[in-house]
């Protein structure tokens, strides 16, 4: 009956004769499988961000169109990349807020407070400091898109930066109630903050040309980004 019905002999003896070659497709599909998650390992944030990026742009969810438009396929720098940005200076890791607030004490942090070009905003798991090449960095960022505006005739919207550095109880705090929080936080190093590309409200030339400015910069080798699902740019100066 089975067999009439798709062409295939569902008998006991038959399923008896062919069932060596049925181990031998399901040994050579694992195998395969396996070889595929061993070439694409590598090449598994790139993935995670396209993947991301078709979604947000199927959904309309933060992170498409409107807010940080291809973010997801432009700003792949994975966590390594980040790391990589420390080997030439950065601070150690402090174990408490206090411990850094001594830090901007003896010059070796820099204070960011908001001004007319950018917003400092709820520091509830960071503390409002970064080295000077960070700061350096941010004003260099403001100045760019500020100009970027005025030549395109747009009204300014200040960026809104809503992360800095943290200590090592400021993370354990933020692992609590953040799943993509990490230990090794590029966060604790000193030169590492996030923007909120969700901050610019809808407005899509200004976020495009914010968005634009920060990759120039990144193609010179002067940041690495990620984007992160969360509505946050989490941006490492080299």
């Amino acid at each position: 009956m089975f067999k009439a019905l798709i062409g295939i002999d569902l008998s006991p003896r038959n399923l008896k004769r062919r069932l060596p070659s049925f181990k031998i497709m399901f040994l050579v599909f694992i195998l395969t499988g396996s070889m595929i998650l061993i070439i694409a390992y590598p090449y598994r944030y790139r993935l995670l961000n396209k993947l991301s990026a078709l979604w947000n742009s199927r959904s309309g969810s933060p992170g498409g169109p409107g807010n940080c438009r291809n973010c997801a396929l432009i700003f792949t720098d994975n966590v390594k990349k980040h790391q990589k940005a420390y080997l030439r200076d950065g601070i150690s890791i402090q174990k408490k807020d206090a411990d850094l607030e001594k830090l901007f004490h003896k010059g070796k942090l820099m204070k960011i407070e908001s001004n007319r070009l950018y917003e400092v905003d709820g520091l509830t798991h960071s503390q409002p400091f970064i080295l000077p090449r960070g700061k350096k960095f941010i004003s260099k960022l403001a100045d760019c898109y500020y100009e970027r505006c005025i030549k395109d005739s747009l009204d300014y919207i200040p960026f809104k930066i809503t992360s800095l550095t943290r200590s090592r109880v400021s993370v354990e705090k933020l692992m609590r109630s953040n799943k993509n929080a990490i230990e090794n936080s590029a966060h604790l190093m000193g030169k590492t903050f996030d923007i909120s590309y969700r901050a610019f409200n809808g407005n899509r030339k200004q976020s495009a040309v914010f968005m634009e400015v920060l990759q120039e910069l990144r193609k010179e080798g002067e940041c690495f980004v990620k984007y992160e699902r969360n509505g946050c740019l989490h941006v490492t100066v080299i």
